[in-house]
Protein backbone atom coordinates (compact mmCIF):
# COMPACT_ATOMS: atom_id res chain seq x y z
CA UNK A 1 0.00 0.00 0.00
CA UNK A 2 2.91 2.27 0.71
CA UNK A 3 4.32 2.32 -2.75
CA UNK A 4 1.21 3.10 -4.36
CA UNK A 5 1.27 6.11 -1.98
CA UNK A 6 4.29 7.22 -3.21
CA UNK A 7 3.48 6.11 -6.49
CA UNK A 8 0.41 8.48 -6.66
CA UNK A 9 2.16 11.51 -5.06
CA UNK A 10 4.74 11.14 -8.04
CA UNK A 11 2.62 10.99 -10.41
CA UNK A 12 0.24 14.10 -8.83
CA UNK A 13 4.09 16.28 -8.31
CA UNK A 14 4.88 15.53 -11.93
CA UNK A 15 1.18 17.17 -12.70
CA UNK A 16 1.44 20.05 -10.84
CA UNK A 17 4.88 20.86 -12.00
CA UNK A 18 4.00 20.50 -16.23
CA UNK A 19 0.74 22.99 -15.37
CA UNK A 20 2.92 25.62 -13.72
CA UNK A 21 5.44 24.91 -16.37
CA UNK A 22 2.63 25.09 -19.43
CA UNK A 23 1.00 28.07 -17.51
CA UNK A 24 4.18 30.18 -17.16
CA UNK A 25 5.62 29.58 -20.92
CA UNK A 26 1.57 30.07 -22.60
CA UNK A 27 1.46 33.60 -20.77
CA UNK A 28 5.06 34.67 -21.72
CA UNK A 29 4.35 33.08 -24.92
CA UNK A 30 1.15 35.55 -25.56
CA UNK A 31 1.06 38.08 -22.95
CA UNK A 32 -0.80 41.04 -24.00
CA UNK A 33 1.16 44.86 -24.39
CA UNK A 34 -0.46 48.09 -23.45
CA UNK A 35 1.39 51.51 -24.52
CA UNK A 36 0.35 53.95 -22.83
CA UNK A 37 1.47 58.06 -24.01
CA UNK A 38 1.24 60.93 -21.37
CA UNK A 39 -0.17 63.57 -24.45
CA UNK A 40 -0.48 67.38 -23.43
CA UNK A 41 -3.04 70.13 -25.25
CA UNK A 42 -5.94 68.00 -25.70
CA UNK A 43 -8.90 69.98 -24.50
CA UNK A 44 -11.90 68.90 -25.39
CA UNK A 45 -13.74 65.39 -27.05
CA UNK A 46 -12.84 66.49 -30.49
CA UNK A 47 -9.14 66.28 -29.45
CA UNK A 48 -8.83 62.93 -27.86
CA UNK A 49 -10.83 61.81 -31.38
CA UNK A 50 -8.13 62.82 -33.40
CA UNK A 51 -5.48 61.13 -31.40
CA UNK A 52 -8.01 58.26 -31.20
CA UNK A 53 -8.31 58.02 -34.54
CA UNK A 54 -4.46 58.38 -35.21
CA UNK A 55 -3.38 55.57 -32.93
CA UNK A 56 -6.56 53.37 -34.36
CA UNK A 57 -4.50 54.04 -38.18
CA UNK A 58 -1.56 53.36 -37.06
CA UNK A 59 -1.92 50.06 -34.97
CA UNK A 60 -5.48 48.98 -36.28
CA UNK A 61 -5.03 45.05 -34.24
CA UNK A 62 -5.19 47.60 -30.91
CA UNK A 63 -8.14 48.43 -28.21
CA UNK A 64 -7.59 52.55 -28.43
CA UNK A 65 -8.86 54.71 -25.26
CA UNK A 66 -7.83 58.30 -25.21
CA UNK A 67 -8.83 60.43 -22.32
CA UNK A 68 -8.60 64.18 -23.27
CA UNK A 69 -9.30 64.92 -19.35
CA UNK A 70 -6.63 62.72 -18.16
CA UNK A 71 -4.09 63.39 -20.80
CA UNK A 72 -3.73 59.57 -21.76
CA UNK A 73 -3.66 57.66 -24.75
CA UNK A 74 -3.99 54.24 -24.16
CA UNK A 75 -3.77 51.15 -26.37
CA UNK A 76 -4.04 47.50 -25.87
CA UNK A 77 -2.86 44.76 -27.67
CA UNK A 78 -3.98 41.01 -27.63
CA UNK A 79 -0.38 40.14 -28.18
CA UNK A 80 2.95 42.51 -28.16
CA UNK A 81 2.50 45.79 -30.02
CA UNK A 82 3.76 45.95 -33.65
CA UNK A 83 4.94 50.02 -32.95
CA UNK A 84 7.85 51.00 -31.12
CA UNK A 85 7.80 53.60 -28.68
CA UNK A 86 9.20 55.98 -31.19
CA UNK A 87 6.35 55.06 -34.09
CA UNK A 88 3.67 55.22 -31.33
CA UNK A 89 4.45 58.51 -29.73
CA UNK A 90 5.09 59.68 -33.68
CA UNK A 91 1.73 58.44 -35.22
CA UNK A 92 0.34 61.04 -31.95
CA UNK A 93 2.41 64.28 -32.61
CA UNK A 94 1.50 63.91 -36.22
CA UNK A 95 -1.93 65.21 -34.98
CA UNK A 96 0.07 68.54 -33.06
CA UNK A 97 -0.30 67.21 -29.77
CA UNK A 98 2.52 67.26 -27.46
CA UNK A 99 3.60 63.64 -25.87
CA UNK A 100 5.87 63.99 -22.48
CA UNK A 101 6.71 60.36 -22.69
CA UNK A 102 5.31 56.73 -23.75
CA UNK A 103 5.43 53.77 -21.79
CA UNK A 104 4.65 49.96 -22.55
CA UNK A 105 3.67 47.50 -19.87
CA UNK A 106 3.28 44.46 -19.72
CA UNK A 107 -0.93 42.89 -19.51
CA UNK A 108 -3.99 45.15 -20.06
CA UNK A 109 -5.20 48.21 -18.72
CA UNK A 110 -8.20 50.09 -20.20
CA UNK A 111 -8.71 52.83 -17.70
CA UNK A 112 -7.43 55.83 -17.72
CA UNK A 113 -6.61 57.00 -14.59
CA UNK A 114 -4.81 54.35 -13.90
CA UNK A 115 -2.48 54.75 -17.25
CA UNK A 116 -2.29 58.06 -15.68
CA UNK A 117 -0.68 56.43 -12.37
CA UNK A 118 1.50 54.26 -14.12
CA UNK A 119 2.72 57.36 -16.39
CA UNK A 120 4.04 59.63 -13.72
Amino acid sequence: MIPFIKNNKEIMFKKIVLTIGFLLFSTNLFAAQTQIAQVNGMICIKCQKMVTEALQKACPDATVNVSWPEGVAVSTFADKSNLSEDEYKNAILGTGFEVVKVISVDGIITDAEEARKLID
